[in-house]
């Protein structure tokens, strides 16, 4: 009957087993919750960095003046060909641009090694089944842009000269990829705010 009697006695609240059951119950509901709350309601931060704020509309190929002359031809020796269109003709008569030469002779234009590099890195992306947006900042007349479209690659290109911009449209409608390539009239950088911005004319 005394061992009876010990074992109905109430159990102290600060004995040390109580108190490892309490601590332990209690640290899993706090890591629980926090887990929780993360995961519904991120942070600020967190809502930053997953949402886009689109404050520069697309440039509009179709209501810009069309560039006049337009010298095109497509690009030798890449696994996916494409067109672009020169903004650069040189000093015309006397040293044209070599692309233009190039095409007196019927001839290609010669393969951009910026080309070469695009579609080697996307060909491996696509081999290994990845997908995703190709962003060309700094697009000049699309070089990049259209190396990348022709691949299937859904293209978002910056470029800040209006007459390259001209050139991007031609190359959009000569490779058939308007609804890959989204053209922006903008310089990128990590900051917000205005420049002076210089190019150089009849060089």
């Amino acid at each position: 009957m005394a061992n009876a009697w010990k074992r109905n006695q109430p159990t102290k609240l600060l004995a040390p087993k109580t108190l490892l059951l309490f601590f332990s119950t209690s640290l899993l509901l706090l890591t629980f919750l926090y887990l929780s709350s993360q995961t519904q309601n991120p942070t600020p931060k967190a809502l930053k960095a997953i949402t886009f704020d689109r404050t520069i509309k697309p440039f509009d190929c179709y209501k810009s003046p069309q560039a006049h002359p337009v010298i095109a031809s497509i690009v030798e020796g890449l696994k996916y060909p494409f067109l672009y269109s020169l903004s650069d003709f040189g000093n015309l008569p006397e040293k044209p641009h070599k692309n233009i030469a190039r095409v007196l002779k019927g001839k290609p234009f010669r393969r951009p090694d910026i080309s070469v590099t695009i579609q080697e890195v996307l060909e491996k992306m696509k081999s290994d089944g990845k997908r995703g947006i190709f962003v060309d900042v700094g697009a000049n007349v699309g070089m990049a842009t259209f190396a990348a479209a022709v691949m299937g690659f859904r293209v978002l290109a910056f470029e800040p000269v209006f007459e390259n911009l001209q050139r991007i449209c031609d190359g959009v409608y000569l490779n058939r990829v308007p609804d890959l390539v989204e053209v922006f009239e903008a310089a990128t950088s990590d900051q917000i705010g205005n420049i002076t911005f210089y190019k150089v004319r009849m060089r």
